[in-house]
């Protein structure tokens, strides 16, 4: 099946002219459409009806598809909600949020009834069957999340793999040989959520690589739960020295778990966690850490779906966010 950009070699253009020929937004030379015409005849180029349709009637809306999972720290998918808003307005958008049970349901109707220009879909799961529609029609869509296979669709996340990398080597270079790892509950993993299953990844693998013995710990998001949990974690008199934690609910009550049990950051234990920016201003959290930084990642995902919409056949972009360590002193130097 031919491309745009096959039509804009054969008619010796960009694929930007191409576009404008094909929606009609820029005026485009009477010599120079008739080629990019004639291209598309020889070729048999056939334009996506719906993206044309996109391109050519906006709602000038976006919809957010969201699914609330019980297993997950709501709080912290707030915060990409709200940052999604405030990026989605700076580029003259409004948010609509799609909440449905079924995702994909959701999805499909979006595209019949072309209720937005573009969707944007969070908590994504390997094999997210909301892939599936917008991959047949060519819909402007981009995922905040990175799973293996992204279906030809655009997608931007914090790299979760190197952040876990940056946490393990932290507690390593200190002298560090074994460490609690706090993850989110077991559910979660099973239910192939992108975040939790790359970091987990990553860490286990580093941690192996760099002499680290991981000991997990899957936490509950409720808060009496997880601070029950943590303080008979931290109350094992042959427990690890360390944790590593990558939960928020884990990492919001870890201070007063610590308070519970008397124990001191770094004298009693290290710690250092993977949490939202947003949390760790809310919670003053003292560990070191890797922020997730909901704006970034909301502002990237806005901007390639602004793009897409506007270009509906360039290529697919899968953008990773590097993460940085701050540094708080929350890890001692064992011999």
């Amino acid at each position: 099946m031919a491309t745009i950009g096959d039509v804009a070699r054969e008619a010796g253009v960009s694929r930007s002219t191409v576009s404008s020929v094909l929606t009609g937004r820029k005026f485009v030379s009477p010599e120079t459409r008739e080629k990019i015409e004639a291209a598309i005849t020889m070729l048999g180029y056939s334009v996506n009806a719906g993206a044309r349709a996109l391109a050519t009637a906006r709602t000038m809306t976006l919809g957010v598809v969201v699914r609330f999972h019980e297993a997950e720290f709501s709080p912290a998918l707030a915060t990409y909600l709200v940052a999604l808003a405030d990026a989605a307005r700076e580029s003259g958008y409004a948010v609509v949020l799609l909440t449905e049970p079924d995702g994909e349901a959701a999805v499909n109707k979006a595209i019949a009834g072309r209720q937005v220009d573009g969707l944007v879909l969070l908590s994504v799961v390997e094999g997210d069957p909301r892939l599936g529609p917008i991959a047949e029609a060519g819909y402007p869509a981009v995922l905040v999340g990175m799973p293996e296979d992204t279906r030809g669709i655009d997608s931007v996340d914090l790299d979760f793999a190197a952040a876990a990398r940056l946490l393990v080597d932290h507690l390593a270079d200190h002298g560090h040989r074994e460490a609690t790892f706090v993850r989110w509950p077991d559910k979660v993993y099973a239910g192939g959520s992108t975040y939790a299953i790359r970091f987990a990844s990553a860490a286990e693998k580093r941690a192996g690589e760099r002499g680290l013995t991981l000991e997990p710990l899957s936490c509950s998001v409720g808060p009496e739960q997880v601070r029950a949990a943590l303080r008979d974690e931290l109350g094992r008199a042959d427990g690890p020295s360390a944790l590593i934690v990558h939960n928020d609910a884990a990492s919001a009550m870890l201070q007063f778990a610590l308070h519970d049990t008397g124990l001191d950051v770094p004298g009693d234990r290290s710690v250092v966690s993977l949490h939202s920016a947003e949390l760790a201003r809310l919670y003053a959290l003292p560990f070191t850490s890797v922020e997730s930084g909901p704006d970034v990642v909301a502002h990237a995902a806005i901007e390639m779906l602004v793009r897409r919409i506007a270009s509906p056949d360039a290529p697919a972009e899968a953008r990773l966010v590097g993460p940085r360590l701050i540094e708080r002193g929350s890890v001692a130097t064992v011999a």
